[in-house]
């Protein structure tokens, strides 16, 4: 080991996530320092990473603009239904990016549904060369670029369609790849190896991304092997984080339950924070994770005015034991039964966990209705096991 390494080592020790207060803006990320944001519109998933050595991250921009389904409402769109999603998460991506940054290193797609992805509706603007539409990560790579895309299918892709998002998608991969050297990659399971901090990998060898699964195909803690998830929602990317003792684990909609469980007996032990999947929908899923994981902090992303979005019996069984914030909460849900969600740290916003190389962490609700994105309440600390 270099006489260099431990010298950085003992002065990131010493960092540590500032508190700040309520009412102010959220202290610029620093070197050493873990940044996990899950970014609200109101219109679809998208969470942020800022890895200690300053690596960036997004995974999924999910944009229901134009997007009227027929059963259910949906949630009031943040911070206004003016702009489009993807211009509100290209203003909030550039506005944290650490310094001397533009673009992004990956992007990372868990699977193909519109709210991870894009709805192509009326109105979107076509890219005159590309012919794909300027929607969630498509519409993002304009502003924010991004070096590699990952999938769970490329090169081959699944004849899946959805209101032709994944055509468009298809469209943008494989025009940017050829005109701009975006280069796209199949999630790769059973690794650490494929999303890696990119400027000083050797400060951090505690620092790890493990692919989990994708397309039902999941690492059992030996080999991959086949789940036979055939829908899209089983078929989404998991994999866990970890920065020393922390761990973060994060698997878009998979909510099959041979997948899951699978995947929690991999993993096996608790862990810090994890992103509940498919907006906290499935009693049976969850439960298989929450036997394994005991996560002290849950994420939800959710925008529709459904009970069970995030599901209220998983609320009321497992909030006290669980901090569980909301990017949203169904207001005439929540206004109706009080009693349910009363353990709830946050019911909206954007969510922030800043994580020090100590393992300490906090948990900051930023205001979602303006971009000045003040603190709104603070969690923690929090300490890692």
């Amino acid at each position: 080991m270099s006489l260099v390494l431990p010298f950085v080592l003992t002065l990131l020790s010493v960092l540590q996530p500032s508190p700040t207060s309520v009412g102010a803006t959220l202290p610029d990320w620093q070197e050493g320092m873990l940044d996990i944001h899950a970014i609200n519109t109101g219109r679809g998933e998208c969470t942020f990473f800022i890895f200690p050595d300053g690596t960036t991250l997004l995974v999924d921009a999910g944009d229901l603009h134009g997007y009227n389904p027929s059963k259910y409402a949906m949630v009031p769109a943040r911070p206004s239904g003016d702009e489009e999603p993807w211009k509100v998460y290209a203003d909030y991506i550039l506005h944290f990016l650490p310094d001397g940054h533009k673009s992004l290193d990956y992007f990372l797609l868990t699977h193909f549904h519109i709210d991870h992805s894009a709805y192509i509706g009326e109105g979107r603007t076509i890219h005159p060369e590309g012919g794909y539409a300027l929607a969630g990560p498509m519409g993002l790579y304009s502003i924010v670029p991004f070096d590699v895309l990952i999938d769970r299918a490329s090169p081959e892709y699944p004849e899946y369609k959805e209101n032709a998002s994944t055509d468009h998608y298809l469209r943008f991969a494989k025009y940017n790849a050829e005109h701009n050297g975006l280069r796209v990659e199949r999630f790769l399971v059973g690794s650490d190896r494929q999303i890696v901090p990119r400027y000083s990998p050797e400060a951090y060898p505690c620092f790890k991304v493990f692919g989990y699964a994708a397309s039902g195909m999941v690492w059992n803690g030996r080999e991959i092997v086949d789940t036979k998830a055939r829908y899209e929602n089983g078929m989404s990317c998991a994999f866990l984080l970890s920065y020393g003792k922390f761990d973060y684990f994060t698997s878009g909609d998979m909510n099959q339950k041979n997948t899951c469980h699978v995947t929690a007996r991999s993993i096996g032990r608790k862990i810090e924070a994890m992103k509940a999947h498919h907006h906290m929908s499935n009693e049976g899923t969850y439960a298989i994770e929450a036997e394994d994981y005991h996560p002290q902090v849950v994420v939800t992303q959710s925008f529709y005015e459904r009970d069970i979005q995030p599901h209220q019996d998983i609320i009321k069984k497992y909030s006290e034991s669980q901090d569980m914030f909301f990017t949203n909460l169904p207001m005439t849900f929540a206004e109706a039964a009080p009693e349910i969600y009363k353990d709830c740290k946050c019911t909206g916003g954007h969510i922030v966990i800043r994580v020090s190389p100590e393992g300490e962490f906090y948990v900051y609700v930023l205001d979602d209705t303006d971009k000045d994105y003040k603190v709104k309440s603070i969690y923690g600390p929090y300490k890692s096991e």
